[in-house]
C-alpha cells in the first residue's frame, strides 16, 4: 500500500470539497470511494439538481481536504477537477459495498449523478511532516 492510499484510509471516505462560482466559494462534506486501480480517482454521488451540480457545471476546478485523523493526517489539494462521470451506479457500487453510512445517506443512489474527482497533485500532511504527490 502506498502512503497516499494510507492517507485515503485515514480519511474514512470523507472529503471537504470546495467549489467556486462567480468568485463565490462553497464547501461541503462528501463521501467518496477511490478507484482501486487509480487511487487519485475518487467517485461521489449527488442528487442531480443541487447547488454543487450548478457550481461544477460552471467550474470543474475544486479544492479538497480530508478530515484529520488523530495524527493530523490529511490529504489536501487545490489541483483537482470534478465532473460528471460516464459511469453508472452499477459500475461503482461494489466500491461502496462496505460503507453502510454512505448507502444510508443515499437511499435513491441509482437515480443520482456519479461524479468523478481527479486529483492531479496533493499534499499529504500530518503533525509529523508533509509530502507532495504528483499524478500528472
Amino acid at each position: 500500500m502506498t502512503l497516499f492510499e494510507e492517507y485515503i484510509q485515514a480519511s474514512r471516505g470523507l472529503a471537504f470539497v470546495a467549489t467556486s462560482k462567480q468568485n463565490q466559494p462553497s464547501v461541503r462534506i462528501m463521501g467518496f470511494a477511490p478507484d482501486p486501480d487509480q487511487p487519485n480517482i475518487w467517485y461521489f454521488n449527488s442528487k442531480p439538481n443541487t447547488e454543487k451540480m450548478i457550481d461544477l457545471a460552471a467550474n470543474e476546478n475544486v479544492s479538497i481536504i480530508t478530515p484529520l485523523n488523530q495524527n493530523g493526517a490529511r490529504i489536501e489539494s487545490n489541483h483537482a477537477t470534478m465532473r460528471r462521470s460516464d459511469k453508472k451506479w452499477a459500475d461503482i457500487k461494489d466500491l461502496f459495498a462496505n460503507n453502510k453510512p454512505y448507502l444510508h445517506a443515499h437511499p435513491d443512489v441509482e437515480n443520482e449523478v456519479i461524479l468523478v474527482l481527479e486529483i492531479h497533485s496533493a499534499r499529504l500532511a500530518s503533525y509529523a511532516g508533509t509530502e507532495i504527490v504528483n499524478f500528472d
